[in-house]
């Protein structure tokens, strides 16, 4: 279908796939933040939520380069320079207003900082220990705010992907480009900032900054070329909807295995590679299958405001946790697996509500600013658009 916003097709699947990322973010916050004692084989699978922000990164990849291949198919080129608003007007707006709502309602426990504020807002703030911050006590102006840094890094290098990576065998080849130069950038990196912070800080902010999650973008380029080799489907595919189960198989699968944040324990190989293989496999899966247990409305509608709750769920979280009465932190073994299961919709449901509000009043109006932009620069007559060549 075509999304009424604009000229664009839209895909419920990929509505859902952001849906079931967003959902997995907020099932690792809230067993890790609410309920610490959890009993360890629920714990794990729980926390197997955190992988969510690399099945977003997986959608973006996916995403942008339909819409990147749609406008060549269309008017014979991409705008870099519409792409770059386009970007800026879909994240800025909702961030924004994030970063000043949790400065009033949860402020910096030490003094206002300059330097953090303006590398989050800017999105360099995953570029550095001290910005991201993966050292403790350091502000965050916006909690989970290092995926939006990433997020950007990878805008800004799209293009150079985008030009180059015309099949699925270049994006092969740039996925196997990505982990190597993760792992020489990495090695590097560590033995720069060994000793200038903390071991455990350093490994952490190698683990999430954008040269090791650089392959996680590239899966999602892998997956919108085996998407575009596939037909769509006319009616329910038994065998999608098997592989699209096997993925969700395979990625709870990889709970219980010692893997930490790089495979051999070292800031080598990263762990985003086996985590991304059966979350790839459930995005394809997911475009070839119409069965309503994995493409449905509900999981649209989450996806739709998917930005929007990822900012949100940090402060219903903290919200819920600050009522006294409850007391779901000190819950152990089956009465913290009830209380889990029981305040979980709650969670999910109040987050929906914030978030559809923003979405509403927030990121739509900005979404349409940066298309009105947008209008106004492609109708002067001074224009000179960035294009990327149409492919073989």
């Amino acid at each position: 279908m075509v999304d009424p916003k604009s000229d664009k097709p839209r895909y419920g699947y990929i509505d859902c796939v952001r849906g079931y990322a967003v959902l997995l973010v907020i099932t690792a916050h809230y067993a890790d933040h609410l309920f610490p004692n959890l009993p360890f084989p629920v714990h794990r699978l729980a926390v197997m939520g955190w992988y969510g922000v690399q099945l977003f990164f997986i959608a973006s990849s996916v995403t942008l380069l339909m819409s990147w291949r749609h406008e060549e198919q269309t008017h014979g080129r991409s705008d870099l320079r519409a792409f770059l608003i386009r970007r800026i007007f879909r994240i800025a707006p909702a961030y924004y207003a994030a970063a000043i709502f949790y400065f009033i309602v949860f402020p910096p426990a030490g003094e206002f900082d300059l330097t953090q504020a303006l590398a989050a807002i800017t999105f360099v703030n995953s570029w550095h220990p001290l910005l991201m911050p993966s050292i403790p006590g350091r502000w965050y102006v916006v909690p989970g705010g290092w995926s939006i840094g990433v997020e950007f890094t990878s805008y800004m290098l799209f293009p150079l992907y985008v030009a180059w990576t015309r099949s699925l065998g270049r994006a092969v080849i740039a996925l196997i480009g990505a982990v190597i130069a993760g792992v020489l950038i990495n090695n590097w990196e560590f033995t720069f900032l060994s000793g200038k912070y903390p071991a455990g800080a350093v490994v952490n902010f190698m683990f999430f900054w954008f040269p090791n999650q650089a392959c996680v973008f590239a899966f999602g380029g892998i997956a919108f070329y085996a998407i575009a080799r596939l037909r769509p489907q006319g009616s329910e595919s038994s065998f999608a909807t098997f592989c699209a189960a096997a993925g969700v198989v395979l990625f709870f699968g990889l709970t219980f295995l010692p893997l930490g944040h790089f495979l051999g324990g070292s800031p080598a190989i990263p762990i985003s590679l086996a985590v991304c293989v059966p979350l790839t496999i459930f995005v394809v899966a997911l475009s070839q299958t119409q069965n309503k247990l994995f493409v449905n409305t509900y999981i649209m509608r989450m996806g739709e405001v998917s930005f929007s709750a990822y900012l949100a769920h940090f402060a219903v979280l903290a919200g819920l946790g600050s009522l006294p009465a409850l007391r779901l932190s000190d819950a152990t073994g089956y009465t913290a697996i009830a209380l889990f299961a029981a305040f979980w919709p709650l969670v999910v449901v109040v987050t929906y509500a914030a978030a559809w509000s923003s979405y509403r009043f927030i990121e739509t109006p900005g979404i349409s600013t940066g298309k009105n932009l947008i209008a106004r620069l492609q109708r002067a007559p001074s224009t000179t658009k960035l294009v990327s060549p149409r492919g073989p």
